[in-house]
């Protein structure tokens, strides 16, 4: 089996309806961790079962999105640094 790899996305739109906020979303292992919007609540989806995404999971995986929303916070901080600060 391959190792597990992860794939990372982020957006930035315009006008006040993101007010300059990013939104991201996560891939990792088959699940799909993202936010429609800035505003929105965390979407979970199980990729494998529900390739079209008409199915949140969060409220049932909430283990699934800690681990997920955690990694996604990794990657963000890891855009945001700057090479001359140490990481945290």
């Amino acid at each position: 089996m391959p190792p597990s790899r992860e794939l990372y996305f982020v957006r930035r739109e315009g006008g006040q309806a993101y007010g300059g906020k990013s939104y991201e979303a996560i891939i990792r292992d088959g699940w799909k961790l993202m936010q429609n919007d800035p505003y929105s609540p965390l979407e979970l989806y199980n990729l494998d079962d529900d390739p079209y995404e008409e199915r949140n999971l969060a409220a049932a995986n909430a283990e699934r999105v800690k681990e997920l929303a955690a990694a996604l916070r990794r990657h963000v901080q890891r855009g945001g640094s700057t090479p001359w600060q140490k990481p945290r």
